[in-house]
């Protein structure tokens, strides 16, 4: 009964802790898009890192109920009535009552908020949802597009009898006929659905028909913009293919709506495969079944990984029961000691590939390059720091539960103290091999023998370290003859070394070279007259707080600074006058980009009426030609919205705003207005009288505005037999101009 009753006491700790991760995995996981937002690696890191918070309140409140030491006292008071007997009773369950404090105090709006606050700075350490965007990104631009042959009848149909047969092209040419066939067949594989209640064709079961439900249900805003983009679509097809001379305007409206409907589509795409599948290989057969270009490449994923624990474990199990000169040793004690040791080396596996991955993206393509040593010393560290965690975390759960206690455990920890040499040795060798030899073009059994023999050198290497630092004592416990340990430490380590580098470099080396390979497929076959436009995302308000200081906000059209450089500099702005329809009014305006607010402002100067200066942001819509110039001050707008300037043609449009003619009376009234750059001659400024050096050309630069820059739209006229005679079309149309 005593060793019952101290596995049940024991026991409410792990109950305690596991019950907690389980809470924090709920929470880090709501929405379920959150996992669907980032890689697998980096959402267990955002767990852990939420879950670690989560456990340090549970320390303090547990130490506050037991100990009254940080003023919760009064909690255990009131809890136990001052009963010495029920103060024991309540130390002993403190780790369970703790844990439902915390769970039960998540329901108040205070502390919910507290937690909301916690799990957002996780979710940005996690860097959801970049992984979603980027997926996004490249299944709309990059990735080719095979509809199934069911799919291929159904947007044949719709094209042909809608739009014009001109307009159906399934060919891979990047042609528009081609594009805008690829953007209908995107829309009615995966939105088209939800819409007219067709099945799935790449939901086969009810895993798959669940998950999409799911993310169409998350994404209800994204889906319903692209049903009204697709409408577009529509339109703007049929006019240009059923037209005999389309505009460019025609074109680039065209253009417009086809990235836009590719990129909404592949946004819930992307969230979709990521939501269903955790694994890499995983989510590229569920690419492939939908149509994209996405074949599974061998990879060191998890599976590999595992692997590679589970073979360590049983080599280090076989090595300590048939080593010659071992001593016999507890079954117990050395499944433990090789469970430990296993799942050190799967951490220096782990490690040893991230940073190879990077180092070879970093500099493919490139000359040689200098090793990672920062990095693989980092990674060597996190991965030792692990190890040392698991010497004692491994050994004390059943100290614990058998009542032992854990001063053996950490007395033992401490002798053996030096075995976390040969995982940290491990992370740097297999770093270095794999960076080197990763994505060479060797014959597999060339990079497998240079592998296994590089990493078996530097681990035997380690091994002679150790079993120097070793104290005899520590030894005599293992080998009949400790003054021989080094010898057979050297072997055994040099042997897990020899095995270990082999399997980590033939898979990770085939893996780079496949990847490599489709890389190099996907830039040949990129279109590269689509443009780059960044996916729309789920979940703005986590994404806002990761966007980088180079590119906007989304309000004012997400553009990169080193998209907009171009437009940055000094330009003549001129307009017709208010007061005189004969007058023109000129004046300068400074473009440059805001580091303080990340993106482009303007600012007028040199304004003849200089209380009527304007200062403001610059908005630039992906995929539109024109841009705007917007002052807001205290409710009132103006807006400048001319076309972006290309080459030496300047920026044309119009200019709206209220205009006070009549004193306090405002009127709402806009204008023609053309932007010029300033290169090298000094333009005339002020209010620019007929008859002036640069009237006529700022005169023949405004009537071109109208009507490929800009237009007013007249009111119906009444008909001639009802009402007053139609205006005749030829005639000037009075503008009213503003300030």
């Amino acid at each position: 009964m005593t060793i019952l009753h101290e596995i049940v006491m024991k026991s409410e700790w792990i109950i305690a802790i596991l019950t907690l991760y389980v809470v924090a995995w709920t929470r880090f996981n709501s929405p379920p898009t959150n996992r669907s937002g980032t890689t697998f690696a980096l959402f267990f890191f955002g767990v852990i890192f939420y879950y670690a918070l989560i456990v340090v309140l549970w320390l303090l409140v547990m130490i506050g109920l037991v100990q009254g030491s940080i003023g919760f006292d009064w909690v255990g008071k009131a809890l136990t009535k001052a009963n010495p007997e029920a103060q024991i009773q309540l130390a002993q369950h403190a780790p369970i009552l703790a844990a439902l404090i915390i769970i039960v105090a998540s329901q108040f709006h205070q502390v919910s908020r507290i937690d909301s606050a916690a799990r957002t700075f996780c979710f940005k350490l996690a860097a959801i949802p970049r992984e979603a965007d980027r997926l996004a990104i490249e299944l709309a631009q990059s990735a080719d597009f095979e509809p199934s042959e069911k799919l291929r009848k159904q947007v044949t149909k719709i094209i042909s009898e809608n739009i014009s047969p001109q307009a159906l092209n399934f060919n891979r040419d990047g042609t528009l006929p081609a594009r805008f066939t690829r953007a209908v067949a995107l829309y009615n594989l995966f939105v088209g659905p939800r819409n007219n209640g067709t099945a799935l064709e790449f939901a086969g079961n009810g895993y798959s028909r669940s998950g999409y439900a799911r993310i169409m249900q998350l994404g209800e805003t994204v889906a319903a913009r692209a049903d009204t983009r697709y409408e577009e679509l529509m339109h703007t097809g049929l006019a240009f293919f059923t037209s005999s001379q389309p505009t460019r305007e025609l074109k680039e409206a065209l253009n417009c709506n086809i990235v836009e409907i590719s990129n909404l589509t592949c946004s819930l795409v992307a969230r979709y495969v990521l939501f269903c599948d955790r694994t890499h290989n995983g989510r590229l057969q569920r690419l492939a079944g939908m149509g994209f270009d996405a074949r599974p490449t061998p990879t060191f994923g998890p599976d590999q990984w595992a692997t590679t624990i589970l073979f360590v474990i049983l080599l280090s199990v076989g090595m300590m029961i048939l080593m010659p000169g071992t001593r016999p040793i507890e079954a117990g004690k050395v499944l433990t000691i090789a469970i430990t040791f296993g799942i050190s080396i799967g951490f220096a596996v782990l490690g040893a590939i991230v940073v190879a991955q990077r180092f070879i993206e970093r500099h493919e393509g490139g000359g040689p390059a200098f090793p990672p040593i920062a990095e693989l010393v980092l990674a060597a560290l996190i991965v030792a720091g692990l190890s040392m965690a698991l010497r004692i975390g491994i050994p004390l759960v059943p100290a614990l539960l058998q009542g032992e206690g854990f001063q053996d455990v950490i007395r033992q920890f401490v002798e053996r103290l030096p075995g976390v040499i040969t995982p940290f040795t491990c992370t740097v060798s297999l770093g270095l091999l794999c960076s080197y030899l990763g994505s060479r073009d060797w014959s597999w059994h060339r990079v497998l023998g240079v592998g296994a023999i590089g990493n078996a050198l530097s681990l035997m290497l380690a091994g002679w370290v150790i079993g120097s630092l070793l104290d005899q004592k520590v030894l005599a416990q293992f080998y009949v003859h400790p003054e021989q340990a080094v010898v057979i430490i050297v072997l055994s380590t040099g042997l897990t070394g020899f095995l270990v580098g082999a399997l980590v470099l033939a898979m990770f080396n085939k893996s780079e070279r496949v990847r490599k390979d489709c890389a190099e497929r996907a830039a040949k076959n990129l279109h590269t007259d689509i443009p780059l436009h960044n996916a729309p995302e789920l979940t703005e308000d986590l994404e806002a707080g990761l966007a980088s200081k180079s590119e906007v906000a989304h309000d004012l059209g997400r553009y990169a600074r080193s998209s907009v450089e171009a437009l940055e500099g000094r330009y003549v702005c001129f307009r017709p006058a208010f007061s005189s329809a004969e007058v023109i009014n000129a004046y300068l305006m400074s473009v440059r980009w805001d580091e303080t607010e990340s993106c482009l402002t303007f600012e007028e100067l040199g304004r003849i009426d200089s209380a009527h200066t304007q200062k403001g942001r610059v908005y630039i819509p992906d995929g539109r030609p024109f841009m705007s110039f917007v002052t807001v001050e205290k409710g009132a707008i103006r807006l400048i919205m001319v076309s972006r300037p290309e080459s030496n043609e300047p920026a044309r449009g119009l200019i709206t705003r209220l205009s006070n003619p009549g004193g306090a009376h405002f009127t709402p009234a806009s204008a023609p207005i053309v932007l010029r750059r300033v290169v090298d001659q000094a333009p005339q400024l002020g209010f620019i009288q007929p008859g002036s050096p640069d009237y006529e050309a700022y005169r023949r630069e405004l009537d071109m505005v109208m009507p490929a820059f800009g237009f007013f739209a007249a009111p119906p006229q009444p008909n001639s037999s009802t009402g007053p005679l139609p205006i005749d079309p030829s005639q000037n149309v009075p503008l009213a101009v503003v300030r």
